[in-house]
């Protein structure tokens, strides 16, 4: 059936597949929407960031930042990838424990770099060319060693959660901080401290010293390596006495 030409003089509104004309992008490129967003996360964080925002810090209407994007999930998905763009991979030649180190210990550094990173990267799903190969990295790694395609598939997705978890707990506990707030473990550890004999919680009797004095990133390379202990010996264990699968 033949489309109808528009009507003299009315501007046609452009479908969220077409690529935008010179004209219709008002001067605008992507990675210029993309990078003043990343400023405005840095700013203020999630709240910051609002199209609205976004459009002044551009000096545009706000209509016109939909000829790059379709909607404000499809902006922060773009604002993820290029947090990604940002993590460097290990060399596939590595052996596998250094790989999935260097993957957590890069995934840590990004998402603590950035206010609300750790929302953005649990409420978005793993799209975009960067975050793409960061997930490949993992699945590469995982199959390098030996394991089967869908384990290894299962196996990069639960380090990712666990990953995406442990971080999460330590923004928070950064957060506190930076507010002038005791985080929770030292909260919970003045709470212990203040309660005298534990008769209930006889396993947490000098656990306070403990829980004030942690420190963040040093619970994070012992919940790694607890955990690559593990990965490693289900991976022996398979390979066999000989190393054969």
């Amino acid at each position: 059936m033949q489309r109808n030409n528009p009507e003299p003089g009315r501007k046609r509104v452009r479908s969220p597949g077409e690529t935008a004309t010179a004209g219709s992008r008002a001067g605008l490129a992507r990675d210029q929407l993309v990078h003043a967003a990343l400023d405005l996360l840095r700013e203020g964080g999630l709240p910051a960031l609002s199209t609205r925002r976004l459009a002044e810090r551009l000096g545009v209407k706000s209509p016109a930042l939909y000829w790059h994007v379709r909607n404000k999930d499809e902006l922060l998905g773009l604002v993820v990838d290029a947090l990604c763009a940002g993590m460097a991979l290990p060399a596939p030649s590595l052996p596998f424990r250094a790989r999935i180190e260097a993957i957590a210990w890069e995934y840590r550094r990004v998402l603590l770099a950035w206010p609300d990173a750790t929302r953005l990267f649990a409420e978005l799903a793993p799209t975009g060319p960067h975050r793409m190969r960061l997930y490949d990295a993992a699945v590469g790694a995982f199959l390098d060693a030996g394991c089967a395609p869908s384990e290894a598939v299962a196996l990069a997705t639960f380090l990712r959660h666990y990953l995406l978890g442990m971080i999460t707990e330590e923004a928070r506990q950064c957060r506190s901080g930076d507010a002038g707030i005791p985080s929770p473990s030292k909260v919970l550890g003045a709470e212990i401290s203040g309660t005298g004999p534990l008769a209930d919680c006889p396993h947490l009797a000098g656990a306070a010293e403990v829980l004030r004095d942690i420190e963040p990133e040093a619970l994070f390379g012992l919940g790694l390596d607890i955990l690559l202990d593990g990965l490693e010996r289900r991976l022996s264990l398979r390979r066999g006495p000989a190393g054969q699968a």
